[in-house]
């Protein structure tokens, strides 16, 4: 085994098992004595294991005290301090300011090289100076990106998928902004779409959002000042053209945000790979579901392990937000960017926007959707469908309402109100979503919710809940028009 390949492996398995750590558990690992192991490690990372072990825990919890809400209390536990004493004279001894001043401050923090294919969190230098540039050399035809947040419905108090990988990429590449700018500049706060001629599963699908184009994808990237790359899944397109864009951006420290891998095609982040690009890792938001994982297995540190993603059909695309660019993207973009999205209109067969609710409202009063023929699979189809609308606009609007509060915060007088009242309006059709669920009832008892969604009493107080949701989106987009019109529509 040569320098670099030790090396790799030796820093690869600490990483892998931060959470976890333990050296007589590595030395079985790796088939070596306790004493050789320290030895080994010591002369080829030029540190003793346990104090490497130590110092990349620290850096871990201090991205935890960064980019989570915890306690500094459960953050030094979870990371192997008995009490919050011991903690923070080891932050302070390694960071120069205790984790409470870390927290306040929020220095940069991101992925970085630590051994040739194998990336790390790290402290980074100001986003100013910092050339994004990342060389490294290929390690067996293997490249890992470790420190990625895990991606799960409820991660950052939402369900909305894309942005979740977004953020979670966002995070890990050292830019520090919240997640109701992430779901705003993605555009997944102001949608609705609904499909006239059926009940669409893929009515939230964030390729509706304008107009049937992947282009949707790059505004978060562009918001974040970054490069896009993207490469669809045609019939001519071949696996090393996805294999070869996954190892080309990874080997580089960016991670990739996928639409497949496991399951259905929705976007996931693949984190590395093994064997050349045959195998990868990351996460994925069903990758504990035993209707796909049953092909995968699970790595220490949680990322799942895929030999069969080229396999699975709905492995439709691979996208990159990579190195810092000259791109500018403002208040002024994701304001145009939201009356875009919120505009009444009609595509195909899809009603967009504010017209989406009439539509929407129109099919769930049709009998003919509802008859007594209707089956168990036929209603429950329905249902989802329904679930997803709800959930764009509860999830969605929530977000979209947050962003206008923190945007209110940069202005003073008619711009604040203004700002503040577009929030209003958003957080009443947020609301006016809880309330449908509410009617038709908890996922725990299916039986009931579709009972409940097959009931005609039911579906019209839905449809009067529809028409509410539409006048205060309605009230939002003028106001946005009348925020963009005064302030913005000269800069």
């Amino acid at each position: 085994m040569s320098y670099s390949t030790i090396t790799h492996a030796l820093v690869s398995y600490v990483e892998g098992h931060l959470a976890n750590m333990s050296v007589s558990e590595m030395a079985k690992n790796f088939g070596f004595s306790e004493i050789y192991l320290r030895e080994l490690f010591y002369k080829h990372v030029n540190i003793p294991i346990m104090q490497y072990c130590k110092r990349r825990k620290l850096i871990a919890s201090a991205f935890e005290l960064l980019h989570s809400d915890k306690k500094i209390l459960t953050i030094a536990l979870e990371y192997g301090f008995s009490n919050p004493e011991s903690y923070t004279r080891a932050f302070r001894k390694h960071f120069g300011m205790t984790p409470s001043h870390f927290r306040a401050e929020r220095p940069l923090m991101g992925g970085q090289q630590l051994e040739p294919g194998v990336f790390g969190l790290e402290r980074l230098d100001s986003k100013p100076k910092r050339s994004d540039e990342i060389m490294t050399e290929r390690i067996e035809n293997n490249t890992i990106l470790y420190g990625i947040r895990k991606i799960e419905h409820g991660a950052y108090g939402s369900n909305t998928m894309f942005p979740i990988c977004v953020k979670a990429v966002s995070e890990y590449l050292g830019d520090d902004v919240s997640y109701a700018y992430i779901m705003a500049v993605t555009g997944a706060a102001f949608r609705l779409v609904w499909n006239r001629n059926e009940w669409d599963l893929s009515n939230i699908d964030i390729y509706h959002t304008l107009r049937e184009s992947n282009t949707i994808y790059q505004y978060g990237a562009r918001a974040l000042g970054r490069d896009f790359s993207f490469l669809g899944r045609e019939k001519e397109t071949t696996k090393k053209e996805f294999s070869d864009f996954i190892k080309k951006a990874i080997a580089n420290g960016y991670p990739v945000i996928a639409l497949g891998i496991i399951g259905p095609p929705e976007p996931c982040i693949v984190t590395g790979f093994e064997a050349d690009g045959d195998i990868v890792m990351g996460w994925n938001f069903f990758q504990n579901d035993p209707e796909f994982s049953s092909e995968i297995s699970t790595m220490d540190n949680g990322y799942f392990r895929c030999h069969t993603w080229w396999k699975n059909t709905d492995t439709q695309a691979v996208m990159c937000i990579g190195a810092l660019a000259d791109t500018t993207y403002d208040t002024k973009d994701i304001i145009n960017m939201a009356l875009k999205i919120m505009e009444p209109r009609d595509e195909n067969t899809y009603a967009k926007g504010i017209r989406a609710y009439e539509a929407w409202k129109e099919m769930l009063l049709q009998e003919k959707w509802f008859g007594n023929g209707s089956t168990f699979d036929v209603l429950f189809s329905k249902l989802l469908v329904q679930n997803d609308a709800m959930t764009c606009l509860q999830d969605g609007r929530k977000w979209a309402a947050t962003y206008f509060e923190e945007l209110a915060n940069q202005y003073q007088d008619e711009e604040k109100k203004l700002c503040l009242d577009i929030a209003d309006s958003f957080h009443k059709v947020s609301k006016a979503a809880e309330e449908m669920q509410r009617l038709i009832g908890d996922w725990n008892d299916t039986e009931k919710m579709l009972q409940n969604f097959g009931s005609r009493s039911i579906r019209e107080k839905l449809g009067q809940l529809i028409d509410a949701c539409q006048r205060e989106d309605c009230r939002a987009y003028e106001q946005l028009n009348l925020l963009y019109q005064r302030y913005f529509s000269n800069r």
